[in-house]
């Protein structure tokens, strides 16, 4: 008969054994050591961290990720998820849109190894799970596959081989850049204001009456954040429109203002998202510390207002890490320096992202809302209106700190706060999380339709304001 002292002696050790498999298979703690030979797919000499999944052409493999959306419905939920924010990068998941509000949607997603961890914390904590897709790749399987480039004859005309209604690559869209460029006559001109990380042309495309400093200047950028492919594609449709003699609210804005537009903001991390993983945010800079394995910095945490304050991160391997000093990074130091020698004569500054379909004002950085939040909420709603009655999309206007969250070094703070442009905005695109960061190609021309109608809304209120602050300057003269 075995005595309890030796079951004491046999069964313990068995427990701790099987106490410290469950640690250690846990997606919180799981060490990238044990990770499969798989999840180890690039080549080492790239120094690429962390290691992921890849298909046969080397891209990141997002089989059996799920795109889930959960409701808080407490203060408790609220706080819980913000916890879990904090800790996303540790836990395999990453948040599409991050828990600000009770009864806001939360959208995440999740790895295959993650899926049944999160689904326990959120069973226990009295949490319903809504899965968007249960399958990413599916989706982006099926962006790839609408994707309609014409390659074959080159003699072709340009303007119709350059197809608006889909998604292009950087060389593509330098190309058409440089079409449009040699067909304007003097209505236009393109200029590189910089270089990438990666030695890639920051392009900017000038437009309108150029030599006319009496009219406002509006600036719009595009693509900051890589995996945001209806920004750009949204900006190659305002471009174009604007310089067709044919389209009439391209033709007013034409010739009414100045345009500074830089399509693609981020063009490292947009030919990641073609060439290795779709799901890229930030842009492709080493840190300058060796040892630090993970790559990019999130653009638009690295502008020098409130740098390194509340909503960024100061761990290299985040998606919202600042840099490692504000205008650490090419593409930033090379807007901000462009913007600030035209900072005069701009009267608007719109920044193009995706998704949620949100007007956005300053501040980011803080909760507190500028002096003339009035004045901005007055033309965001003008552009808002003109959206909705374009094809009944509606967009929510506010501060984005109070809408979204606080999010410290945003380029639209910047703009306001430094150079010193009244009207800044951040305009988050569509769709309101159905699809997320792979909206569909079939939505391009009516995203940047309704967009278009929303700017030349915003366009004919600055222009009344312009009068009235003349008429206010010419009356204290007399």
């Amino acid at each position: 008969m075995v005595g309890p002292f030796f079951l004491d002696l046999f069964l313990l050790p068995l427990l701790l054994f099987l106490l410290l498999l469950i640690v250690l298979q846990s997606p919180i703690v799981r060490s990238n050591s044990i990770r499969s030979e798989k999840e180890r797919a690039i080549d080492d000499s790239d120094e690429e961290w962390p290691r992921f999944d890849v298909d046969e052409n080397g891209r990141k493999d997002y089989r059996g990720h799920a795109l889930i959306r959960i409701t808080p419905r407490q203060q408790r939920h609220l706080q819980m998820l913000s916890d879990l924010v904090d800790k996303s990068d540790e836990n395999e998941v990453t948040f599409w849109q991050k828990p600000t509000a009770i009864k806001k949607n939360v959208d995440i997603l999740v790895s295959p190894e993650t899926k049944g961890y999160l689904s326990a914390l959120m069973t226990a904590n009295g949490l319903e799970i809504d899965v968007v897709t249960d399958d990413l790749q599916s989706l982006v399987d099926e962006e790839r596959r609408t994707r309609s480039v014409d390659d074959g004859d080159k003699t072709k005309d340009h303007a119709k081989i350059f197809n608006l209604s889909t998604y292009h690559t950087y060389d593509e869209i330098m190309s058409h850049l440089d079409y449009l460029n040699s067909t304007c006559n003097s209505s236009c001109s393109t200029q590189v204001i910089g270089k990438s990380y990666e030695d890639r042309d920051l392009k900017l495309i000038k437009i309108g009456r150029l030599n006319d400093n009496t009219v406002p200047g509006f600036w719009i950028d595009a693509g900051i954040h890589a995996r945001e492919w209806i920004s750009p594609a949204t900006a190659l449709f305002i471009i174009t429109k604007l310089l067709d003699p044919k389209h009439p609210v391209g033709m007013s804005l034409v010739n009414r203002y100045r345009w500074y537009i830089l399509p693609l903001a981020n063009p490292d991390g947009y030919e990641y998202t073609w060439t290795t993983d779709r799901l890229w945010r930030k842009n492709r800079s080493r840190h300058p510390d060796p040892t630090v394995k993970c790559r990019g910095v999130d653009p638009n945490r690295n502008w020098d207002f409130h740098w390194g304050g509340k909503g960024t991160s100061s761990r290299p391997c985040t998606e919202n890490f600042s840099g490692w000093q504000p205008f650490s990074e090419p593409e930033t130091r090379a807007m901000a320096d462009y913007i600030l020698s035209i900072s005069d004569t701009l009267a608007v500054y719109l920044s193009l992202h995706s998704y949620g379909q949100f007007i956005l004002t300053p501040w980011g950085y803080t909760t507190k809302i500028p002096e003339d939040f009035k004045d901005l909420l007055a033309l965001g709603n003008l552009a808002a209106e003109a959206i909705r009655k374009t094809h009944g999309k509606r967009y929510v206007v506010g501060s984005a700190s109070r809408v979204l969250y606080l999010a410290s070094g945003g380029s639209d703070d910047w703009a306001k706060g430094v150079a010193g442009v009244k009207y800044a905005y951040t305009i988050e695109l569509r769709d309101s999380g159905k699809n997320g960061f792979i909206l569909p190609a079939s939505f391009i021309i009516q995203t940047a339709e309704e967009l278009l109608n929303g700017i030349r809304a915003l366009a004919s209120g600055v222009q009344v304001q312009v009068r009235r602050i003349r008429g206010l300057e010419e009356e204290e003269e007399t």
